[in-house]
């Protein structure tokens, strides 16, 4: 069955000009900002394939209202249909597909597929054209029984109709391939038969008066004895909607939009068991997220068409692989996809691929660290970072620089916050792609750094913390963690170290005795411990020197934040 090897979208509603191949790709995710594209782009192909005769365009639908520019969808499709490939079909207008290099040609050779070119073409008159083309042949038309053989279809917010059995529908062009009869007459037999039901049935509520008539006809030398009570056959005719599905006797237009999506896909995916191409525009909606992780992981499996979907659900891409992933944005006119490097990413923190703006962050620490970060630019009268679609990512530690590179191969913007005792050579190369990198003084972890700036008092805090936080997850003492807590110190500072915070000196040895116990204690290794170091960090800021590590860094980060 047909599968779209590329698309070209010109002046069709938000889209100017768009082009995209997906050549062999036959599961294709798209993702992206509101008003980006992606339904639009889910629409295009559903026009273009339409198996409806005549399809309704409107002013706006043109890219932003400018009827002067006529809209043109354009597919190059593979694995064309039999039926359509005879010399007295579209054979002649065949072009040849190389997919070793995914390039188009007008002239086939025995190592080429073949390949069919539609095009839609709607100008001010708002009358849709759809033709095959090739550049060697003058231009044919297309119609509508012919393009139905794609069997493409689109799950949206409008699908009642697909709960009918009319022509243009999925369930009709289901019937005609399970019965394996080419002939549009099907439903019309159909309800044929039906009458003849109908015709059989007694209406005994007329029959009193049906007698009365008779009667009075009679008298006037009219016989009409064999007079019987039925429905006009002008009714049954052929309409969307008129023979539908239904549970008893309720519609299934009328069932809540979760299920209504599920039965049309449902209706679709036994269409697509002959192949197909299967369009399904927010497949997240209006299902809870593990039946939406269910039916993409189904769908997936099951696939031996060419699907598309559109989602704004992290629950939906956790079930796919980097390959089957697509960026859309507002300022491109094609998708940009991803990367191997970002494979792990899409397991652990999908929701990160759907921002505007992302801080790579090397751990959990750095995260909460951005969190607290973010409450103080809040409380200050700034927006919220995440309403400017603002995320943080936790790079794992190891995985922080493959993700950063990912993301640059994608195309985000976004920058780095870590530590400075390791990675000079990967942070290096990413300075130098223009990456912003946000990171303490050298050979400095995040823990020593932030203790060297901490005023006196708030390096009491940052222990005091540590130690609650300690009493609290091993069930002790607040006065045996933080003992515990000074041990570790000691060890670090050596013998001639006080037996206490109260009686130990502000020294720069032992400030890093203090800051390597913490680093190597693991005592704010995640992202809610993370953001109480903050609040104290935060807290001191105004109390630390203007020209410190930390202030620089995190006024910088907020300074990146707002632009």
């Amino acid at each position: 069955m047909a599968k779209i090897q590329s698309i070209q979208i010109k002046n069709f509603k938000g889209i100017k000009s768009f082009n995209q191949a997906f050549d062999g790709n036959n599961f294709i995710c798209l993702i992206g900002s509101g008003d980006s594209g992606k339904s639009t782009i889910l629409e295009a192909i559903s026009l273009v394939l339409s198996p409806n005769w005549n399809i309704a365009i409107h002013d706006n639908d043109f890219y932003k209202g400018d009827t002067k520019n006529p809209i043109e969808i354009i597919v190059n499709l593979i694995n064309i249909p039999s039926s359509l490939i005879s010399e007295t079909k579209f054979g002649l207008h065949l072009r040849g597909y190389d997919s070793k290099n995914s390039c188009i040609s007008d002239e086939i050779t025995e190592s080429m597929e073949s390949l069919l070119t539609i095009k839609l073409t709607v100008e001010k008159d708002l009358e849709p054209k759809w033709h095959v083309i090739n550049s060697k042949t003058e231009d044919i038309p297309i119609s509508a029984s012919d393009r139905s053989k794609f069997n493409v279809f689109m799950v949206s917010d409008y699908i009642d109709r697909h709960f009918s059995w009319s022509k243009g529908n999925p369930l009709f062009t289901l019937l005609k391939e399970e019965s394996k009869v080419d002939d549009d007459t099907v439903i019309i037999d159909a309800l044929r038969e039906a009458k003849k039901t109908i015709d059989k049935h007694p209406f005994d509520q007329f029959k009193a008066v049906l007698a009365k008539i008779q009667n009075y006809a009679k008298n006037l030398g009219v016989d009409i004895t064999n007079t019987n009570t039925s429905i006009d056959f002008k009714d049954l005719v052929m309409k969307d909607g008129k023979v539908s599905l239904h549970e008893e006797n309720i519609p299934f237009r009328l069932k809540g939009k979760g299920t209504k999506r599920l039965i049309s896909i449902a209706i679709q995916t036994a269409l697509a068991e002959s192949g197909g191409i299967l369009l399904i525009d927010e497949i997240e909606q209006g299902l809870e997220p593990h039946r939406a992780q269910f039916i993409v992981n189904s769908l997936k499996k099951n696939n031996i068409g060419q699907i598309f979907i559109a989602t704004h659900s992290r629950d939906v891409i956790v079930e796919l692989e980097y390959s089957n992933l697509f960026q859309m944005r507002a300022t491109s006119n094609k998708l940009i996809p991803f990367t191997n490097n970002l494979q792990g990413l899409i397991r652990a923190h999908p929701e990160a691929l759907f921002a505007k703006k992302l801080i790579v962050c090397e751990g959990a620490t750095e995260i909460g660290i951005m969190r607290s970060l973010s409450k103080q630019m809040i409380e200050r009268g700034n927006v919220d970072p995440i309403l400017k679609g603002i995320r943080f990512v936790d790079g794992g530690g190891k995985n922080l620089f493959n993700y950063a590179n990912g993301f640059h191969d994608s195309q985000y913007e976004f920058c780095v916050f870590c530590d400075s005792d390791d990675f000079g050579t990967e942070k290096k190369a990413l300075s130098d792609k223009g990456i912003p990198i946000f990171d303490w003084n050298e050979g400095d972890c995040l823990e020593v750094a932030i203790v060297k700036d901490l005023p006196w008092v708030g390096i009491k805090e940052f222990l005091e913390l540590s130690a609650t936080l300690d009493s609290i997850e091993k069930a002790k003492t607040f006065e045996e963690s933080l003992k515990s807590k000074w041990d570790s110190i000691k060890s670090k500072y050596g013998s001639t170290c006080a037996d206490s915070f109260e009686t130990a000196e502000d020294t720069p040895q032992m400030r890093s005795a203090i800051g390597l116990a913490a680093n190597k204690g693991s005592w704010f290794k995640n992202q809610s411990k993370g953001e109480s170091l903050g609040d104290i960090v935060n807290k001191h800021r105004e109390n630390m020197d203007t020209d410190c590590k930390t202030n620089k860094i995190l006024n910088a980060i907020a300074v990146w934040i707002e632009q």
